[in-house]
């Protein structure tokens, strides 16, 4: 989020000593001019309720049968909600990460390398991509052994849906699959035999074909699970900041900013909600689903209430301030950058379901995709 405001900062042309001392003294001049108090404190309960509006909806929608709402409506927010994601990382948080470090009153502190936006980013791309693979393969062992698999299956397991592949072999046994038939070939003569299922599995002490489409099903599920919460967690990363951001900001300027945030928060609310609404547990589902909707909710509010704490000492021109908030903007932009492509953008697109639509149900969808990266880009012009 680019900061709104930089208090007293001022840039002087000159080489003289004077010019030099002003503007190391701007840079870390500190407190807020004009802060309306009533204004400030009535915005946290305005954001509070905006975004909660957000990510409640499709919870509740999905989860409450009086508040039922279709599934084709719950399908367009969550595919909204793709555009808004990659949107804000692009259009939002990494030029805020450029605007702050590369700003003149870090000087060389940053070793004079103005690319480091983009390095933490990727950074935090491959740092999630790692930490979704661990966990992931640690769940889909946790999964097969749990079921009674053979040891080591899950790592021979292969999720493309319509034909998955999964091969077991003992030396004396071999299972293949394809076109979504599967035939197992046994060295003792035994005839062929055709399964019509995603995946089979070879018990290789016993001779017994186990049907393993479960397995597709729970990993599908976990991986699911994981993604959304890496996203609850990029969003909320840099949620503290715009709250921060909007509590110090003043003038004019601070209604402007807090209409856009409302607007941003909102979508960003329907994106993650949707996804929330689908993710699968075997126990509490909706509990957990209300948690995380309200740690969204309060995260802004939160980042602004320090804000409000901190306004007479906060210097947000200081190099402290402006690399803390450069590497978190980055970091963040990484982390909504691969949730949006990856598991949102790529992921959501690419499955049967959806490429079993209606065509003018995937017209829909690529133009919810479309109008939420819009909404995200004209409201970057204010916030």
């Amino acid at each position: 989020m680019k900061p709104g405001f930089h208090l007293g900062k001022r840039h002087g042309t000159g080489d003289d000593d004077h010019d030099h001392d002003r503007e190391e003294v701007d840079c870390y001049a500190s407190g807020v001019e004009d802060w309306n108090k009533g204004l400030h404190i009535g915005a946290i309960f305005i954001v509070l309720v905006v975004a909660g509006l957000g990510v409640f909806l499709p919870v509740l929608g999905h989860f409450v049968p009086q508040l039922h709402m279709p599934r084709t409506m719950l399908t367009l927010g969550k595919h909204l909600g793709t555009g808004v994601i990659i949107a804000t990382a692009l259009i939002h948080m990494l030029p805020g990460g450029y605007e702050s470090l590369n700003d003149p009153c870090i000087g060389s502190r940053m070793g004079d390398f103005s690319g480091w936006p983009g390095t933490l980013a990727i950074i935090a791309i491959f740092a999630m991509h790692l930490i979704e693979f661990v966990l992931s393969n640690h769940a889909m062992g946790k999964h097969a052994h749990s079921h009674g698999l053979p040891e080591g299956l899950a790592e021979h397991h292969h999720d493309i849906e319509g034909g998955a592949a999964l091969v077991e072999n003992d030396s004396t046994q071999t299972a293949s699959l394809g076109g979504g038939a599967g035939h197992v070939h046994m060295d003792d003569g035994l005839d062929k035999q055709q399964e019509n299922c995603d995946a089979v599995a070879v018990h290789t002490h016993h001779n017994h074909v186990h049907g393993a489409s479960f397995l597709n099903d729970d990993m599908t599920a976990e991986r699911h699970k994981i993604s959304t919460y890496i996203l609850e967690f990029g969003i909320c990363l840099h949620s503290v900041i715009i709250g921060l951001t909007l509590s110090v900001a003043t003038g004019a300027g601070f209604k402007t900013l807090l209409i856009a945030i409302c607007f941003h928060q909102f979508c960003e609310g329907l994106a993650l909600g949707s996804r929330l609404a689908e993710v699968q547990h075997r126990k509490h589902a909706f509990l957990r689903a209300v948690l995380s909707a309200t740690l969204f909710m309060l995260v802004t509010p939160i980042g602004m209430v320090i804000g409000i704490g901190v306004r007479y000492s906060y210097a947000p021109s200081s190099p402290a301030s402006l690399i803390t908030m450069g590497v978190l903007d980055s970091l963040s932009a990484g982390i909504l950058l691969y949730s949006g492509l990856v598991n949102l953008l790529a992921e959501e697109f690419g499955t049967l379901e959806f490429r079993g639509y209606r065509t003018s149900k995937k017209v829909a969808c690529f133009a919810a995709t479309f109008i939420g990266a819009g909404i995200m880009a004209l409201i970057g012009k204010w916030a």
